[in-house]
């Protein structure tokens, strides 16, 4: 009996040494694939109006914004489908075929086309829920209810960080130039696709999880699809939605809008397109700093819950929106202005706000991802497909509108949700402990009788 329980202790600390090196392995792969990815995202617009302005090609029309809304938009629905695939391939080869689409689409830096970047994004977002899904899915399965905050929070920290290299590198390559010229759009396009694939690279280390596995057959596609569509109409689950839409829409902000909004507002000054990328070096060091600091509290939001988190991540937030509201003006994301806010732009102001964007931003998205994966633990891949079509169907509004509506407009809708959002989340969350704590009572109560 002794040898079995050390063979069991032995084991299980074997499988806690793979997990938390499949947790950095995940983080790593993901820092490198979004790297080219998010830098990309945030820069796109600007590339692409740079090509009419400098000559490069007169008359090209392509609009970033709106190339991002058709990568959401194709995101949303083909989140339906990604469940079933990544039950049937697995996570991990999931995560490396959905990642080969994101290349794809990097390479569109390489060569102006307006007639392969739609078809690219489209790709993309049939790529996209699947690697996300995976990653949700590959994440559960390398956790417990005791570590899923922290590992939640490590993952977060080393993805957002991908967003702080990539920035880092655009800025001082955009540093000076009023236009983003040929040669600084190719070497933007070099650097960001040998980075992504560094990424689909690491993938092959993944360490595969053999006690995630069920015992019998394995559902068939058809049978997680259903499986996910009563999922969604569960009540919790569409209370929790109205907090997966918001984080679509607040994704897209700090996303593409933003730094969009800072790039066309002349009132920063000649160097407004670095500035641009700085402010996403900006947004991802506060998002790295909630990770690191989520990540080391997990222990806590075990104990006391992840309300007060989600309570900081809101008033954060509506701050960030007012300080936009009052420093940038109502076309800021509509094309190039000089026109000003209610008061004078202020590269300081939006710096701070980038920032505070950014740590708002990781205080949802941290303890949405560690309730998805707790709350809803025997389904992790439909759980975070939901999420995936939900919050991508968000970011997928939002970039369509994005370029037509009003800055002040976009702002207030999307405080209308942090609201809402917020106040679902809470909900969530406040059911999920009581159920826990109801549950270990009678688990106590229970293992009292038996001992009488």
């Amino acid at each position: 009996m002794a040898d079995d329980n050390e063979a069991g202790t032995e084991l299980s600390s074997q499988h806690s040494k793979v997990k938390m090196l499949n947790i950095f392995l995940l983080g790593l792969c993901f820092f490198f694939v979004f790297a080219g990815f998010n830098t990309m995202g945030q820069t796109q617009a600007l590339v692409y109006s740079s090509a009419d302005s400098t000559g490069e090609k007169p008359g090209f029309k392509v609009d970033g914004l709106v190339q991002n809304g058709i990568v959401y938009g194709v995101f949303a629905f083909a989140s339906w489908l990604a469940p079933s695939i990544v039950v049937t391939l697995g996570p991990r080869i999931s995560m490396i075929l959905a990642a080969l689409t994101y290349l794809f689409n990097i390479t569109q830096l390489l060569y102006l086309n307006e007639y392969s970047v739609y078809p690219a994004s489209v790709i993309l977002g049939f790529g996209a829920p699947i690697i996300w899904v995976a990653q949700g899915t590959f994440l559960a399965n390398n956790s417990n209810s005791k570590t899923i905050t922290r590992n939640s929070g490590i993952f977060w920290a080393m993805n957002m960080s991908s967003a702080f290299a990539g920035n880092t590198f655009a800025y001082f390559l955009f540093k000076d130039e009023e236009f983003i010229t040929k040669d600084t759009r190719m070497t933007l396009g070099y650097v960001l696709t040998a980075a992504s694939g560094a990424g689909i690279a690491i993938m092959f280390l993944l360490r595969p999880t053999p006690w995630a596995e069920k015992e019998g057959p394995k559902d068939s596609m058809l049978t997680t699809l259903k499986k996910s569509g009563k999922l969604f109409t569960t009540k919790e689950m569409l209370l929790f939605s109205i907090t997966m839409f918001y984080t679509g829409l607040n994704q897209t902000l700090w996303g593409g809008v933003y730094s969009t909004c800072i790039g066309f507002t002349g009132g920063f000054g000649v160097d407004r397109k670095a500035m641009a990328t700085l402010s996403g070096i900006i947004v991802a060091s506060g998002e790295v700093v909630g990770g690191i600091l989520f990540g080391f509290l997990g222990h806590l939001t075990v104990k006391r819950g992840r309300d007060p988190i989600i309570i900081l991540g809101f008033v954060l937030s509506m701050v960030a929106y007012f300080l936009m509201f009052i420093n940038f003006p109502i076309d800021a994301p509509l094309g190039e202005t000089d026109n000003i806010g209610y008061i004078s732009p202020s590269k300081e102001l939006a710096f701070v706000t980038s920032f505070i964007l950014g740590f708002s931003d990781a205080c949802f998205m941290t303890q949405v991802t560690a309730i998805l994966g707790g709350v809803w633990c025997e389904e992790p891949a439909s759980a975070f497909g939901l999420f995936k079509f939900v919050q991508s169907l968000g970011s997928a509004i939002y970039f369509f509108y994005s370029s037509a509506l009003g800055f002040y407009w976009q702002l207030l809708i999307i405080v209308c949700f942090d609201i809402l959002g917020t106040i679902a989340c809470v909900k969530v969350e406040m059911d999920s402990s009581r159920r826990l704590k109801t549950g270990a009572e009678e688990g106590e109560e229970e293992e009292k009788t038996s001992h009488m």
